[in-house]
C-alpha cells in the first residue's frame, strides 16, 4: 500500500477560541437561565473538559496498515483500520490492489468534492451500490444523474417546515406510548435500548409514511435490517482487483442479504396496502403519489415508489434509532450533562408533552443529540467514485478512483476539535459559533444532503424530551460497550440498560 498525506494546519477549534478570547462576552445558558462573564464561561468550559466522559473507541494503529490488511480489516468493521495519524492528516491517498482511494479530510476539501465538483463526484462507490441495490433498487440514496435529480425534486417539498410540523404530533404521540409502556414495567427492569429505539423510530416513520401502525411488524423490520447489514458484501473484492463489476465474485452471504431484503420488501408492500385501504390521508405516501401525478418529468413506477419509501424508511428508522441508542449510553456515563438536560426539559415542559414549538426552546437537549452524532456519526464513511480525472493539491485523481469523506475522522480531527474524543454537548450551545457545515456532517452536505435532516433532528429532540421527563437509563456496572459498523454505526448487541423512574 502506498500512503501519502498533507498535514497543513486547519483553523483552531471552537472551544479553543473561546478559551483564548479576552473580550467580555455574554452567553445565555438555556438550562440555568444565567448570564456568564467571559472569565466564568472559560472556567466552566475548562472544568467540563477536565471532567468530560471519553467513551471507548476502536484501537488506532501506530502506523498505517498494508493494503491487504486494510481490506480484510474493513470487511470486518469500517472503523477498525484507521491509524492515529489519520485523525490529523488533511488529504490521504492509498493504493489497495488495483484501486486508488483518496480521503478528503478538511472542510475545504469536503466542499470541493461535494459542492464545487459535485458532478464529478456524484456517484456512490461501487461497494456502496453493490451493498444497497438488493434493498433499495434505484432509490434516491444510490441513484445518480437525471434519475436522481427527478426523484430528489419530486421529494424535496415533503420535508419542509410545514410538513415537519404536521408530522411532529406523530413523533410525540409515539414516544408517549413508549413512555407509557415503560411505566408499566416493574421498577428496575432491563430494556434492550437498541431494539426499543428501533421500535420507536420504525413506528414513527411507518405512521408518517403510511398512516399505519407497524405493531408486530416493527420487530420483524428491525431484525431484517440487522440481518441485511450482517450479510452484505460491502467491501467487494472485484472492485479492488480492477475486474469488471459484473463478474460474480463475492460473498456467498449476498444470498442472505437478498433474503433479508425480500422480507423488508414484503413488510413494506403489506403496509402500503394497509395505507391504501385507509386512503393515505396526511401521509408521506399520499404526498409522494400526488407529487408523482403532478410531476412534469418521468412518472415513478409502483416499484420505484416502493424503493423510495424503503429509502425513507431506512433513513428514518435505522440511523435515528442508532443515534438515540448512543444518546442514552452517553448520558448514563455523564451525570452532569444528564442533569443539565433534565433541568432544561423540566423547566420548559413542566410535565406536559413536548410539541414542535418546544424544540427551539430545548437547545441543550438538541446539543446532546448533536454531540452524540459527532462522536457516533450514523453513516461514518461517505464514498464517491470519480467520473473523470481530477487534480487535488497537485495530486492526480484518476477516473474511477474512490473518493472518501469520513465523518468518523472529521468529527474527531485533532486540528478542529478540543478534546475530540470527549462527550461535551456545550460545543453546540453557542449559535454564533456553530461548527463548519463541511466539518460536522452527520447528515452529509451539499446537493445530496439527507433529505430528512430536519425530520430526524425534530424527531430526536421530541423523543428524548418525552422519555427523559419520566425516566433515566443506567448501564449495569461492568458492562463493556463496543460498536459494529457496516452500513451504519450502531452499538454491538442489545445495549441492555436499567430503567429508572425520575
Amino acid at each position: 500500500m502506498h500512503l501519502t498525506f498533507d498535514s497543513r494546519f486547519g483553523p483552531v477549534s471552537f472551544p479553543y477560541l473561546l478559551l483564548l478570547t479576552g473580550n467580555l462576552i455574554k452567553v445565555t445558558s438555556a438550562f440555568l437561565g444565567l448570564c456568564y462573564s467571559a472569565d466564568l464561561f472559560q472556567a466552566t468550559m475548562l472544568m467540563m473538559m477536565d471532567t468530560a466522559f471519553v467513551p471507548p473507541y476502536p484501537k488506532r494503529h501506530k502506523s498505517d496498515l498494508g493494503g491487504i490488511a486494510t481490506l480484510l480489516s474493513a470487511k470486518r468493521d469500517l472503523l477498525s483500520f484507521w491509524s492515529e495519524d489519520s485523525f490529523r492528516y488533511q488529504f490521504m491517498s492509498r493504493r489497495i490492489l488495483n484501486r486508488s482511494i483518496f480521503i478528503a479530510n478538511t472542510p475545504e476539501l469536503v466542499k470541493y468534492v461535494f459542492v464545487t465538483q459535485k458532478d464529478n463526484y456524484e456517484s456512490k462507490s461501487p461497494q456502496m451500490r453493490k451493498a444497497l441495490e438488493p434493498l433499495l433498487g434505484d432509490g434516491l440514496f444510490i441513484s445518480d444523474g437525471e434519475l436522481w435529480k427527478n426523484r430528489r425534486l419530486l421529494q424535496n417539498g415533503l420535508f419542509d417546515t410545514h410538513h415537519i410540523q404536521a408530522y411532529s404530533q406523530i413523533m410525540t404521540d409515539t414516544a408517549a406510548e413508549m413512555a407509557e409502556h415503560w411505566a408499566s414495567l416493574p421498577a428496575g427492569s432491563s430494556v434492550g435500548v437498541l431494539s426499543a429505539m428501533g421500535q420507536l423510530t420504525s413506528e414513527i416513520i411507518a405512521r408518517t409514511l403510511f398512516g399505519a401502525r407497524l405493531g408486530q411488524d416493527a420487530a420483524a423490520v428491525i431484525h431484517a435490517f440487522a440481518d441485511y447489514q450482517a450479510a452484505i458484501e460491502q467491501i467487494h473484492v472485484t472492485n479492488f482487483l480492477g475486474l469488471p463489476e459484473w463478474i460474480p465474485i463475492g460473498s456467498l452471504n449476498m444470498g442472505k442479504a437478498k433474503a433479508a431484503a425480500q422480507r423488508i420488501h414484503a413488510i413494506v408492500d403489506h403496509v402500503i396496502a394497509k395505507g391504501e385501504q385507509g386512503g393515505y390521508e396526511h401521509t408521506l405516501l399520499n404526498e409522494l403519489l400526488a407529487a408523482n401525478q403532478r410531476s412534469k418529468g418521468v412518472a415513478i413506477s409502483r416499484e420505484g415508489i416502493r424503493n423510495e419509501l424503503i429509502v425513507l424508511f431506512m433513513a428514518g428508522h435505522e440511523t435515528t434509532a442508532n443515534a438515540l441508542s448512543w444518546v442514552w449510553y452517553l448520558l448514563s456515563q455523564s451525570p452532569d450533562s444528564e442533569a443539565k438536560m433534565h433541568a432544561e426539559i423540566d423547566r420548559v415542559l413542566g410535565g406536559r408533552l413536548p410539541a414542535y414549538e418546544d424544540v427551539s426552546n430545548l437547545p441543550y437537549t438538541r446539543a446532546v443529540f448533536e454531540e452524540t452524532m459527532r462522536l457516533y456519526p450514523p453513516v461514518p464513511i461517505l464514498s464517491r467514485q470519480a467520473k473523470a480525472e481530477d487534480t487535488i493539491r497537485r495530486r492526480k485523481i484518476p477516473a474511477g478512483s474512490i473518493m472518501l469523506v469520513v465523518p468518523w475522522l472529521l468529527h474527531r480531527h485533532r486540528d478542529y476539535w478540543e478534546q475530540p474524543d470527549a462527550f461535551i454537548p456545550e460545543r453546540f450551545m453557542d449559535v454564533n459559533k456553530r461548527p463548519d457545515k463541511f466539518l460536522y456532517l452527520p447528515f452529509s452536505v451539499g446537493p445530496r444532503v439527507c433529505i430528512g435532516k430536519m425530520f430526524g433532528m425534530v424527531e430526536a429532540v421530541l423523543a428524548i424530551a418525552t422519555l427523559a421527563q419520566h425516566f433515566r437509563l443506567s448501564l449495569p456496572q461492568g458492562t463493556a460497550i463496543t460498536h459494529e459498523c457496516r452500513l451504519t454505526l450502531r452499538p454491538r448487541g442489545a445495549l441492555a440498560m436499567r430503567l429508572e423512574r425520575r
